[in-house]
């Protein structure tokens, strides 16, 4: 069950996650560009992006593999008015329950969704967080390859204590939008050791095939908003 400030959320801030430079930095776009000529992918790739937004993500890499069928799977139904090409078909649904056929992918894209997946405790929320990542596995065609970039935090104890305070900001409703505070921004994110553990359960260590860790360089801002602690970008490729 996914908490319903999900929702809110990111009906709030589809004009934010529709700006034309969201994702652009991604790692995951050279990734997938190696994958397709290791892999000597010539014909239709079914590509899908789970929380794509506006398909800024999908749309780099339609330029470099036109052939691509381009599939965007977003909570919320206003991004059909700023999806960036007609080329990218958009999809109303959801990464804990999409319902969509087993083995439907080529390659599977997702970028910062799974500390997002809140439940309504801390113990449905890890178990949304792995219901996610068994969704992705369900859905990649055998052969395929699943991308996911997080960011993560390299603290425990602050991943815990953002989660209880956002979790309590939920009930106050306190709002600063400079200090990106939002009443429904509740977030649960992974440590990298975390993550790492999480997707050896779920895709096994021997279908990892490749793994890069980026720390995140931020302004004293986001730096006090997490504690002092360093943030990384942890991007995985996973086979099936």
């Amino acid at each position: 069950m996914q908490d319903t400030s999900v929702k809110k959320l990111f009906k709030e801030q589809v004009e934010h996650y529709s700006e034309e430079d969201q994702a652009m930095d991604s790692y995951i776009i050279s990734l997938v560009k190696d994958w397709i000529k290791k892999k000597r992918i010539t014909g239709i790739a079914k590509i899908c992006e789970f929380g794509g937004g506006a398909g800024q993500l999908l749309n780099e890499i339609g330029k470099f593999y036109p052939k691509a069928d381009l599939i965007n799977v977003e909570l919320i139904g206003e991004y059909k008015r700023y999806m960036v090409s007609k080329k990218i078909k958009l999809v109303i649904s959801s990464v804990l329950n999409s319902k969509l056929p087993n083995n439907s992918f080529d390659i599977i894209l997702m970028r910062n969704v799974l500390h997002h997946l809140i439940g309504k405790n801390l113990e449905e929320t890890a178990e949304n967080q792995r219901r996610a990542l068994l969704e992705l596995k369900r859905l990649i065609k055998p052969g395929g390859a699943v991308f996911i970039e997080e960011l993560t935090n390299s603290s425990a104890v602050v991943c815990m204590l953002l989660y209880l305070l956002t979790k309590l900001n939920s009930k106050i409703r306190l709002r600063f939008f400079s200090f990106y505070i939002n009443p429904n921004a509740i977030v649960y994110f992974f440590t990298p050791g975390r993550l790492s553990n999480l997707y050896v359960e779920i895709f096994g260590k021997s279908n990892i095939v490749a793994k890069q860790i980026h720390r995140v360089v931020t302004d004293l801002k986001s730096k006090l908003l997490h504690f002092g602690k360093d943030r990384y970008m942890v991007t995985y490729v996973m086979k099936k």
